[in-house]
């Protein structure tokens, strides 16, 4: 037979209080003290995280710039459109145009031409010669669907010199994927290489909803009917020679 020491378990614990040697009082003072000391780290934790959140807030209030408003932009009357009348905006938040200033084209075709700005074919926008990118227009181009016709029946081709100077023009459904695929494409690079000068349509919150929803829903709306683009006004976002890198 096993001796007394051999008959012990491992670790000498019973389930049985009657067993465990420990009288009322002691168990309950030891179940006083484990809940007053879990109270005490949990006030403890609480002040802690109340503090690191007036920090942080205070932190972001005082930290973050708040840039004015330079301008004000708003979208044309879309209507099926791809088109956007995009300029500065009021900007909360820093994010690519902070620390940078707006050119912009006029709100014609006459006041275009008198600043110098050109018409893209990509954006459908008139927009600084500074932001006219014009690999991304001859890649875009390499795809004869973004031609342009001055009917609804796409019978009337336009020259590109020729579309800039009308109200509106349409192209095909494949024309208007292709344009929101290649901005974005270049929506990229732009932030990718933090380039000092760029356009005022990638950066147009309008015109990325609209891109997304139209993307989006293309599958499931069936569309036959050609894109109504409206020729728009843009500008130039140029980055202040100061900025920090």
């Amino acid at each position: 037979m096993k001796n007394e020491t051999e008959a012990r378990p491992f670790l000498e614990y019973s389930d049985d209080p009657a067993e465990s040697g420990e009288s009322g009082g002691i168990r309950q003072f030891s179940e006083n003290s484990k809940n007053a000391i879990r109270n005490s780290r949990l006030a403890r934790d609480l002040l802690v995280f109340l503090v690191a959140s007036l920090l942080w807030l205070g932190a972001i209030f005082f930290l973050l710039p708040w840039p004015s408003s330079s301008g004000n932009w708003k979208p044309t009357n879309h209507a099926g459109s791809k088109s956007v009348q995009s300029g500065a905006g009021d900007y909360r938040l820093y994010n690519i145009t902070s620390n940078a200033h707006f050119v912009t084209c006029g709100n014609s075709t006459a006041e275009a031409q008198r600043k110098g700005c050109r018409y893209d074919t990509l954006l459908n926008h008139w927009v600084p010669a500074a932001c006219m990118d014009q690999e991304w227009i001859d890649e875009y181009e390499d795809d004869d669907s973004w031609t342009a016709f001055a009917d609804v029946n796409l019978t009337q081709r336009l020259a590109p010199e020729d579309m800039g100077k009308r109200e509106h023009y349409y192209t095909s459904i494949r024309d208007h994927v292709n344009h929101c695929a290649w901005l974005w494409r270049k929506q990229f690079w732009t932030l990718f290489e933090n380039r000092k000068v760029f356009d005022g349509v990638i950066v147009n919150t309008y015109h990325t909803e609209h891109c997304a929803e139209f993307l989006s829903e293309l599958m499931t709306m069936n569309r036959t009917q050609p894109t109504l683009v409206r020729v728009g006004f843009s500008g130039c976002w140029v980055k202040n020679e100061d900025e920090e890198l």
